[in-house]
């Protein structure tokens, strides 16, 4: 199923209800060399808000708005 827009069809719906629901906005932090997470998010409507380092180390600071 990789490869088939899955992953970035879901994280819209999702942040779509979480909106419907109320939320201001919507942030996702998926790790700074995941591209693949990163593709999906912007496919789905996240914009890269910049990179930051955690404990877990580098990630990428995404969000969704209306």
């Amino acid at each position: 199923m990789i490869g088939k827009d899955h992953g970035s069809a879901f994280l819209k719906l999702l942040a779509e209800r979480l909106i419907a629901e109320g939320a201001p906005f919507v942030a996702v932090d998926p790790a700074a060399d995941n591209l693949r997470a990163r593709r999906a998010s912007e496919k789905a409507g996240f914009h890269d808000r910049g990179a930051f380092e955690t404990e877990a180390g580098p990630v990428v600071v995404m969000i969704f708005q209306a």
